[in-house]
């Protein structure tokens, strides 16, 4: 997912110790701070706390990886965007073809769209493992504040292709979808969230109900992707 206004939570030593981020630069003269060293996963199996030596958790880096940095099994501490260490920085509302083109740059492989059931896709014979991507189009920007993202869904199981799991923004790891639901297959989970009432200089009355929908399939080569 997008950072919220484009922030980048700062991890904490201690209550009144920051930790200073290092800079990465990308192409066009752009940094990206990082507030801890890459840490690449060795098994997508879901396990929160051994995942990326726990750089999902709270009690190391939780709120500086998202839902792209867990999909990818890749904690790079700096809310990694699709196509950013390659050139691409992603416009509002995000789209998919966008965001799939960025992913492509960063190493991930396009399988299949909306139109291909789960049962239908065909795994590479390479090593890596399954992801799907969802987009939420913007709502009345003008009015709501809602000006679109995406999602990323991890499969954590390529025997039945029917476990999964995903990382909402900064928020913690799960297996249920945002209905609280066991993820057995991304193309038919419930990815309705309210984010809450609309900023009071807003007219809207009522509360934001942003509604993700299944995009494609993509497949991580293990060792192949590269993102920031």
């Amino acid at each position: 997912m997008l950072p919220v206004d484009d922030r980048i939570h700062t991890a904490q030593r201690s209550p009144d110790e920051l930790i200073p981020p290092s800079f990465v630069e990308v192409p066009g003269g752009l940094y990206v701070p990082q507030y801890a060293p890459t840490v690449v996963g060795t098994s997508v199996a879901y396990d929160p706390p051994g995942n990326c030596e726990g750089n999902f958790m709270s009690f190391k880096f939780q709120p500086n990886n998202n839902c792209y940095n867990y999909s990818c099994n890749i904690a790079t501490n700096s809310f990694a965007q699709p196509g950013r260490k390659h050139g691409l920085f992603l416009s509002f509302p995000p789209t998919g073809p966008q965001v799939v083109e960025g992913a492509k740059k960063d190493g991930l492989i396009h399988i299949g769209g909306a139109d291909m059931p789960l049962g239908s896709v065909t795994l590479p014979s390479s090593a890596g493992h399954l992801v799907a991507l969802l987009i939420s189009k913007a709502d009345r920007p003008e009015q709501t504040g809602w000006n679109g993202d995406y999602h990323w869904v991890r499969c954590d199981d390529h025997d039945t292709l029917r476990s999964w799991s995903q990382k909402d923004g900064g928020d913690q790891v799960t297996n249920f979808d945002f209905a609280g639901m066991p993820i057995t297959n991304p193309a038919d989970a419930n990815w309705s969230v309210n984010q809450g009432p609309v900023p009071h200089t807003s007219s809207y009355p009522d509360e934001v109900v942003a509604v993700y929908e299944f995009y494609a399939w993509m497949w991580v080569p293990r060792g192949a992707v590269d993102i920031i």
